[in-house]
């Protein structure tokens, strides 16, 4: 038979086990993530500048890092250093003078963007908040 302090002793249990849960998940939400896309959501679509070379669109917590270049993107690198996310994109000259659109959709968490070009700061051109 269950006593009423072995029922008090289970719930004491499952709060501790799911109070856990509950911080861990925290944690990983404020983690940072970078991806390149290349199906882009219409709503982000509309508002790229084809006359800027580096713009920033926030949509919730996810945003969108878009570089347009007509030279040829060759490395991105990503740092987080004391808090900042750094995002070095390398790029080099090519024959081609064609506009590319380079499209990174990013979680940055709790981190502040800072965003590199050949290892020289780039401030972005236009920020958007949808």
């Amino acid at each position: 038979m269950i006593t009423y302090w072995r029922v008090i002793t289970i719930k004491k249990i499952f709060c501790l086990i799911l109070f856990f849960i509950l911080i861990l998940a925290a944690c990983n939400s404020s983690s940072v993530s970078v991806d390149q896309i290349f199906d882009i959501p219409d709503k982000v679509q509309n508002v790229i500048n084809t006359e800027h070379q580096l713009q920033l669109i926030k949509k919730g917590t996810n945003a969108y890092i878009i570089f347009q270049s007509s030279e040829m993107l060759t490395i991105t690198e990503l740092e987080v250093i004391n808090g900042i996310l750094n995002i070095n994109f390398n790029t080099e000259n090519q024959d081609n003078t064609e506009l590319k659109q380079y499209i990174y959709e990013m979680n940055p968490g709790n981190a502040k963007v800072k965003v590199l070009i050949n290892g020289k700061v780039a401030p972005f051109d236009n920020i958007i908040d949808l």
